[in-house]
C-alpha cells in the first residue's frame, strides 16, 4: 500500500521553502530555480503540485493567511478579553513582529502590489489579506460596542496598515505609540455617539 502521507508533505515542504524564498526576495525577482535551491525536489515534483508559478504564490499566500491568524490576532486576543484592548495589541503584537530582524512586511500586501494587472487570482488574495484583518477589527468594534462598528473598524484598519508600512518605510517603531494615541481619539468619537 502507498503512503499517502508523503504527497502532502512533499507540497507543504514546496510551500515553505517557497514562503522563505519570495518573503526575502519578492517574487518578481525570485525565480522557481531560486525557490527550489537546495531542497532537492525536482520541477517535475514541483509542477506537478503546482502547474505554474502563479499557482505557487497563491498557496504560499494562503499560508501566509493562516499565519496571520497564529501569529498576529491570536496572540493578541489572548492579552485580553477586552474588546478595546485587543484591539491595543493587535498593534503592540505587529510592533513585536517588526522588531524582528528578519521581518519585511506584509507578504500578502507585497505579492498584491507587484501582480496588480498582471495576475487577478494574486491580486485577491493580496485584497483579501487587508479585508481579514479590517473584518477583524470591525468585529471587535461591534464586540466592543462601538457606534457605526463597519467604519470605525475601516478607520482603525488604515491606521494600522499606515502605521506598520510607516515604520517599515521609516525604520521606526515608536509610530506604534503615535497610532495607539489615535486609536484612543478613535475609541473616544465611537463611544462619544452611542
Amino acid at each position: 500500500m502507498a503512503d499517502t502521507r508523503a504527497a502532502p508533505n512533499k507540497r507543504q515542504e514546496i510551500i515553505d521553502q517557497a514562503y522563505r524564498r519570495f518573503y526575502d526576495g519578492g517574487f518578481h525577482a525570485t525565480g522557481i530555480d531560486t525557490v527550489m535551491a537546495d531542497t532537492g525536489i525536482s520541477k517535475r515534483t514541483l509542477y506537478k503540485y503546482f502547474p505554474s508559478k502563479e499557482d505557487l504564490i497563491e498557496a504560499v499566500l494562503d499560508q501566509y493567511g493562516c499565519d496571520t491568524e497564529s501569529q498576529l490576532f491570536a496572540p493578541a486576543m489572548a492579552r485580553s478579553d477586552d474588546p478595546r484592548r485587543q484591539i491595543e495589541a493587535v498593534f503592540d503584537v505587529r510592533r513585536d513582529l517588526m522588531a524582528q530582524k528578519d521581518y519585511q512586511g506584509c507578504l500578502a500586501m507585497k505579492a498584491g502590489q507587484e501582480y496588480i494587472g498582471k495576475h487577478e487570482g494574486i491580486v485577491a488574495r493580496g485584497k483579501s489579506a487587508s479585508l481579514y484583518v479590517e473584518d477583524k477589527f470591525i468585529d471587535l468594534c461591534r464586540r466592543a460596542g462601538l457606534t457605526r462598528p463597519e467604519d470605525t473598524g475601516r478607520q482603525i484598519n488604515l491606521l494600522f496598515q499606515g502605521t506598520a508600512l510607516t515604520a517599515q518605510m521609516q525604520r521606526d517603531l515608536t509610530v506604534f505609540d503615535l497610532a495607539k494615541k489615535a486609536l484612543h481619539i478613535l475609541f473616544a468619537a465611537a463611544a462619544a455617539e452611542n
